[in-house]
């Protein structure tokens, strides 16, 4: 096999099913049926700090008083969504208009679509502008997201396009954080919040997500592109945590001990961060504590879980590295 050979396969198997949220919707985009609705902790919610259940007007008390509500998802997930959509509309029900308003922040819009993005919103047709918005979602299944962003409109909402390009990370991933500017890197703050057990953490993580076959090269690469990637949406949003921001991303994305909050905290200290996990239920796991996962501190990754139905989706690592080869 020549070196171009091996490349060529390389980033084509990575183009099958990596984590960052862009291609991990895409290997969940043909989930189904949601099973294990009359699993006893569907609807439950479950506070992770004090171990406890909570109702809905405990969470929802927690969510207005927050400056940013991070609300992490399986993307392919519809009870995710429209839980995602309650909480977004009881925010906003709590707000001042339009002083206090909240914005909506968007793993599932690239940064370098906001002034598209904002020009869309600008636009007086509700449907116009929906169709609008709905075009520059990078995921597959950007149906799932039109509800929150009508919301988003019909209440005026900044919409926050946070997420990094492709063409910006991969440099990262295939070369290391010198392939970066490093003064970006450290206002960032990239290395000041990591620490050698989140590293660890993280790189067993990408591992397991990615079935358990890629070559550690490329494990540690989808690992700076995910703390990169962490940071950049962080950075999206610091301006706006005055007002509130309510963020829609990936259930890793929301981990405290390895995502967001992390970058939130470094950059404004001041903040109340609220971090909700939805957790789609296993059926012979009936403890909520069976669901206290390890993390990469010992503490909660979420402060809070809130129980759903399994989508049915094929297994992602049926076909993980079967792809056809390139046509040279």
């Amino acid at each position: 096999m020549t070196l171009n050979e091996y490349i060529m396969k390389t980033i084509t198997s990575i183009k099958l099913c990596l984590t960052f949220a862009l291609l991990l919707s895409a290997c969940l985009a043909h989930a189904g049926n949601m099973l294990f609705s009359d699993h006893p902790l569907v609807g439950k919610i479950w506070d992770m700090k004090s171990r406890s259940y909570i109702d809905e007007a405990a969470l929802l008390a927690r969510i207005n008083t927050a400056n940013v509500v991070l609300l992490g998802e399986t993307h392919d997930n519809s009870q995710h969504h429209d839980l995602q959509l309650k909480l977004l509309k009881a925010r906003i029900e709590s707000g001042e208009r339009p002083a206090l308003m909240p914005a909506l922040m968007m793993e599932q819009l690239n940064a370098e679509n906001q002034q598209a993005l904002d020009t869309a919103l600008a636009g007086s047709n509700r449907d116009e502008v929906l169709k609008s918005v709905n075009g520059l979602i990078k995921f597959t299944d950007w149906q799932s997201y039109s509800p929150l962003l009508a919301i988003a409109i019909d209440n005026k909402l900044p919409v926050i396009a946070a997420n990094i390009t492709s063409q910006r990370l991969q440099p990262v991933i295939w070369r290391g954080y010198d392939a970066y500017d490093a003064n970006e890197l450290k206002r960032l703050a990239v290395e000041e919040v990591w620490s050698e057990g989140r590293q660890k953490y993280l790189l067993n993580h990408m591992g397991g997500a990615h079935c358990g076959q890629i070559r550690d090269d490329l494990r540690a690469g989808l690992t700076r592109g995910q703390r990169l990637r962490d940071a950049f949406m962080t950075d999206s949003a610091v301006a706006s945590i005055g007002n509130g921001v309510v963020a829609i991303v990936g259930r890793d994305h929301a981990r405290r001990d390895i995502g967001l909050p992390l970058y939130f905290a470094a950059r404004a200290p001041s903040a109340s961060i609220l971090s909700i996990g939805f957790v789609e239920v296993v059926p012979e796991q009936t403890d909520p504590k069976d669901y206290e996962t390890e993390s990469a501190t010992g503490d909660a990754p979420y402060d809070v879980i809130w129980f759903s139905p399994r989508a049915e989706r094929t297994n992602p690592c049926a076909n993980f590295g079967k792809a056809k080869e390139p046509r040279t």
